[in-house]
């Protein structure tokens, strides 16, 4: 079946992006609040956030549809498993750190996020390496986003 004509595709792709939107929905002003840290040089401007984190839940949305549609059930178990995970600390990491404007329970919360994140990673490079090429840009985004999260922590 062609994965645009299934409904569980358009499931995992909205899903996950109007999770991701509920998400920043939920945070407040975080611009506002970005604005009154004392940022590294390094730090991205607000506005790019919403167009990146779209593409990147769009990006793991097919992620996910693709990972449900494993043939190895056991692999596939355990893969959607860490997805899960690791998108929760995601969707956790915003509530800390906007909400709650607490720097250093998000930092914890992101470096769970990385570790869950890289054994995912891990499981899709054995496994299914398509998936994990589509989630490579998210991959690097954590981990940029975890390297300002501490230097935030350490500057505020």
């Amino acid at each position: 079946m062609n994965m645009l004509k299934d409904r569980k595709f358009w499931f995992c792709v909205v899903g996950i992006v109007v999770l991701g939107f509920l998400s920043g929905l939920l945070s407040g002003n975080p611009g506002s609040y970005y604005y009154s840290l004392q940022l590294p040089s390094f730090a991205p401007p607000s506005w790019l956030f919403g167009p990146m984190w779209t593409l990147l839940y769009l990006l793991m949305g097919i992620s996910l549809y693709l990972l449900l549609n494993h043939e190895n059930r056991k692999q596939r178990q355990t893969m959607v498993t860490l997805f899960v995970i690791q998108f929760i600390f995601n969707l956790l990491w915003t509530f800390f750190f906007f909400n709650l404007k607490n720097n250093l329970v998000a930092a914890i919360d992101i470096t769970l996020l990385v570790i869950f994140l890289s054994m995912l990673m891990y499981h899709l490079w054995l496994n299914k390496r398509i998936v994990s090429w589509l989630m490579l840009p998210y991959y690097i985004w954590v981990l940029f986003a975890t390297l300002l999260n501490y230097s935030i922590y350490f500057l505020n």
